[in-house]
């Protein structure tokens, strides 16, 4: 029996179509009962004995392969790699594929909200509202100011794009340089510590590398201003959450915008903060995009059992 466990969480529910794709070929589906990211212990005894993984960003080391021994095909819902051990997987014959389409679009759009979130001051003035409390709350423009993008591939390329209309100085790191995108779309690339010092919006697109790891540290982020915003919806443990906690309490940022943690789901200090507005990892989830990187994600599954039709 074909046995596939889907790991990310919220599979299917806005399309029948993915979850019709896998029952068509007889497989025996079992789907993630917690709806939220896995831990390395509940992935092993849920998905323990699958052929096949529908993987989101829960962790796949070479421990955990070594665990999962039936496992023949990891299906990346989504572009990033950087959870999965591809070394491990390769060296004990588990095919792993990754779905297609870009959630950069997506992506973008959530950064773009967040920033004009935090900039006007929205989710406070709503809820002072739902309150009974009719308080004007004074926000700032975000046109003409500077966005500093680190990591300016697919997500930040389509970020530079959406915001033309804004007016952005545009500062970019990144270790790979397209400069022909760069020239084309008034892009300068910076070291990090001028695009902290002269940024007025910050916003990171990088993979989760042992580099990148904590890269976003207390030192970088005393070089901000302090009337300046910070977005993050790439890896949550690129940023050190505990150097971010303290500027914004203190004052030394005037707010940030989280779609990621080091540890989800979320429940720390950060939540308690009213000039951080946090969503719990939606980044790729506009519909439109989640339904195809889902039947992409069953299709590589079907692939990868090599149960396509001849």
């Amino acid at each position: 029996m074909n046995r596939i466990f889907i790991a990310t969480s919220s599979f299917s529910e806005n399309s029948g179509k993915p979850l019709e794709l896998l029952k068509k070929h007889n497989l025996t589906i079992k789907v993630n009962p917690l709806n939220r990211k896995l831990t390395p212990e509940e992935l092993v005894y849920y998905g323990g004995d699958a052929l096949g993984i529908i993987a989101g960003t829960e962790s796949y080391s070479k421990s955990m392969i070594e665990q999962l021994k039936e496992l023949i095909i990891i299906s990346r819902l989504g572009k990033g790699m950087d959870n999965i051990d591809i070394t491990s997987a390769r060296e004990k014959g588990v095919k792993v594929l990754q779905t297609k389409t870009t959630p950069a679009p997506a992506v973008s759009e959530l950064v773009l909200g967040l920033i004009l979130n935090i900039a006007r001051k929205i989710c406070q003035s709503d809820k002072a509202l739902k309150k009974g409390k009719w308080k004007k709350q004074m926000g700032s423009l975000v046109q003409g100011k500077t966005l500093g993008i680190i990591g300016l591939g697919s997500i930040g390329k389509s970020l530079v794009k959406l915001v033309k209309g804004f007016n952005f100085h545009i500062l970019a790191y990144d270790i790979c340089q397209d400069e022909t995108f760069a020239a084309e779309n008034g892009v300068v690339y910076c070291d990090l510590d001028k695009l902290f010092l002269e940024s007025d919006i910050v916003s990171i697109h990088m993979n989760l590398t042992n580099e990148s790891k904590g890269l976003i540290s207390r030192k970088l982020l005393k070089k901000m201003k302090a009337d300046s915003i910070i977005i993050n919806t790439s890896r949550g443990e690129i940023v050190d959450e505990n150097a971010l906690y303290s500027a914004l309490k203190n004052g030394k940022l005037a707010g940030a915008g989280l779609d990621v943690f080091e540890q989800e789901p979320y429940s720390g200090p950060l939540t308690e903060l009213e000039n951080v507005v946090l969503t719990p990892h939606i980044g790729s989830y506009a519909k439109e995009i989640r339904v195809q990187m889902e039947i992409e994600a069953a299709n590589n599954i079907i692939k990868g059992l090599s149960l396509e039709e001849k």
